[in-house]
């Protein structure tokens, strides 16, 4: 009966800390920036796609469910002309200047970081850090390319950089604007006034050894039950 008892203890006390170590994963956010010809305020827009709520450039900034460094991922869908390419991609940090801005992966820029520092094209607004791409090839930010930083700074996440331009003299107030080019001799300046915050995951998935221990804990909780 000692043993029994100890047994089962021993199984409950396992049993908690799979549950603690579930419980103890953080919750990752994604802030999602997307841009379409509706959001343009200075140049000429280009006629792909035809409708003007299409998306065809995303951010997404990802803390990974913590803070102090966030993952910026910047990509160009494949329904923008042939040739096009963003040049441009303007910022907002809720706390700025970063402490760090670092390239990762994809295609490379020059990057500029202050606080309400750098002006997009007529209405666009201050904002506080940019990426500037190359605007020949190779090195074009254009169909199906993508770029990734990561972002430092204390405590930001994935939500302070859902924060809207500093309105320069004739307007402003976006989360973020981007400077399109290279279809027909044109250039547009397309804003984002909203962005999605999106909760995707609850933790991380638990491992093999989590899951084993959760039902060796449920299976003496039960034990435990029909002894009684």
């Amino acid at each position: 009966m000692k043993k029994y008892l100890k047994r089962t203890k021993l199984v409950a006390a396992l049993s908690a800390l799979g549950f603690l170590s579930i419980a103890g994963t953080a919750q990752a956010t994604l802030f999602e920036v997307d841009f379409s010809n509706s959001g343009a305020f200075s140049g000429t827009a280009p006629s792909t796609p035809g409708n003007p709520s299409d998306i065809y450039a995303k951010a997404i900034f990802d803390d990974g469910g913590g803070s102090g460094t966030v993952t910026l991922t910047m990509s160009v869908l494949n329904n923008l002309p042939s040739g096009a390419y963003v040049n441009d991609w303007y910022f907002n940090a809720a706390s700025a200047p970063l402490s760090g801005i670092n390239f990762v992966s994809g295609v490379s820029a020059s990057v500029d970081n202050g606080t309400n520092a750098f002006k997009a094209d007529g209405t666009g607004g201050k904002f506080d850090f940019a990426f500037h791409f190359n605007t020949a090839n190779p090195g074009q930010l254009g169909q199906g390319n993508s770029s990734v930083y990561t972002l430092t700074g204390a405590g930001i996440t994935a939500n302070s950089f859902n924060s809207i331009s500093v309105p320069a003299p004739n307007g402003g107030g976006y989360v973020g604007a981007i400077h399109l080019q290279g279809y027909g001799g044109n250039s547009v300046w397309v804003g984002a006034t909203t962005g999605l915050i999106s909760l995707p995951e609850t933790g991380r998935v638990p491992e093999p050894a989590t899951l084993a221990l959760l039902g060796l804990g449920i299976l003496g909780i039960a034990a435990t039950r029909r002894r009684k």
